[in-house]
Order: structure tokens, then C-alpha cells, then sequence
């Protein structure tokens, strides 16, 4: 069983409000949304496979870092981008947006909301972004493994894991009531850096109720392709 408790002295950010960091925006859209789809950076993920959950106007998208799945996004539904920090180098992975994100805040501002995860560098808060410190302070997050096999410790959960329990915790703490949702979280494809603690991150996803919706089966010639 995970451990619910928390030393909130131990790490930096045990200070924030989880709640509060969300801006106005998007906190009404949460709250009007039916169902919240995280979408992997999955390169097996496939038009097929986004069409088939048939997103709406009701809808709320999440997308990471690179966004490498933007081309399938559209400007119906509200879409989320989020960014882990990448501490060494001072940078969020995916930012500056490329055309296909850039489109659609052009086409739909105020239905687009950014989040920056992991932040542990001084910067100040921008309008409609929200900013969460390293560490979340919500028990999967804060209570994340350190040391890993070898004796090299872990940097942390990874950007989808952070928006993820987020996510999964606003429904039980801010009467959201939106079905949450990923697709691509089923390792058909990509590489899976040492980093983080993958099997942390599988369990609990597996012991939630967050609903894992699998890709479309890929026929022969498809697979074949994809070994090469």
C-alpha cells in the first residue's frame, strides 16, 4: 500500500497550493469537462487511435513536453500542455511551442492552457499558466522513490506522472466529476529513460481508476515496419 503521509519539510514545495496554482481559466473548463484524455508521447499512437475516442467540446486534452502528437489536436476540445523542468540545463522541455501548438493558441487562447511542473529555479508566475514547484505535495508525488537499482538515484516523477496524480486528485478534492483518461500509457513503442521509476509509475496507474485506453491492434506488415 503507498504511503498517504507526508514529511512537508523534507523537500521544497511543500508550501503550495495544489488548488491554487491552477489558473481561473482553466479551473472553469475542469469543471465543465466530461472526460480529461492524457495523451502519451507515444510514437505507436495513431490517427485511428485519437479519432476513436471521438474528442468534444466537452472534452479536456493533456499533452507533454514535445507535444509529439500536436498534428492530432484540435481546437474543439480544451488542450492542456505540460512542461517538466529540466533542472541541470534551466530549460522546459517542449518550450518555446512549435507551429502545431502555436496554432492552435492562435486559433483557440482561451480554451489552451500551459502548466509548468517540476519548477526549481526562481521565476515569476505569468497569467493563465500554472507553475507547480518540485515537489507536488500530494503522496505519490512527494513520496517518489530515490534510489534505484545500481546506486544512481532517480530525478523524479516523470512530466505525465506529476499531471496525472494531479489530475487524479483534483476529482476527489475539487468536485470535478470529469472521467480521466490516457492513452499511449501501454508501452507499445519509445524509449523509457533510467531516470525514473517506471514501475512506481505502473503500479499505481494500474491500482487507480483512471481508465487505460489500449491502441488499436496494428496489423502484420504494421509491426513488421516498426521493428526496422
Amino acid at each position: 500500500m503507498m504511503d498517504e503521509t507526508m514529511a512537508l519539510d523534507a523537500l521544497p514545495g511543500g508550501d503550495q497550493s495544489v488548488f491554487g496554482a491552477l489558473p481561473q481559466g482553466l479551473r472553469d473548463c475542469l469543471g465543465h469537462a466530461v472526460r480529461v484524455v492524457l495523451v502519451a508521447n507515444n510514437p505507436a499512437i495513431t490517427a485511428a487511435d485519437f479519432q476513436a475516442l471521438n474528442i468534444g467540446a466537452d472534452d479536456v486534452v493533456v499533452s507533454f513536453n514535445t507535444c509529439i502528437k500536436a498534428t492530432l489536436l484540435s481546437e474543439q476540445s480544451v488542450n492542456v500542455f505540460v512542461h517538466g523542468y529540466n533542472a541541470p540545463d534551466a530549460y522546459f522541455f517542449g518550450l518555446p511551442y512549435g507551429p502545431d501548438v502555436q496554432r492552435l493558441f492562435a486559433q483557440a487562447s482561451e480554451r489552451c492552457f500551459s502548466m509548468l511542473v517540476g519548477c526549481a529555479a526562481p521565476m515569476c508566475p505569468l497569467p493563465g499558466v500554472a507553475m507547480y514547484w518540485d515537489r507536488i505535495p500530494l503522496p505519490p508525488l512527494w513520496n517518489y522513490p530515490v534510489d534505484r537499482p545500481g546506486g544512481k538515484r532517480y530525478v523524479g516523477p516523470t512530466t505525465g506522472f506529476n499531471a496525472l496524480v494531479l489530475l487524479d486528485w483534483l476529482r476527489g478534492h475539487a468536485g470535478y466529476t470529469y472521467q480521466l483518461m490516457t492513452l499511449g500509457f501501454s508501452n507499445e513503442a519509445g524509449k523509457l529513460w533510467g531516470g525514473h521509476a517506471w514501475d512506481y509509475e505502473r503500479d499505481w496507474l494500474q491500482k487507480s481508476d483512471v481508465i487505460v485506453v489500449p491502441l488499436q491492434p496494428r496489423r502484420w506488415w504494421q509491426k513488421l515496419f516498426r521493428q526496422k
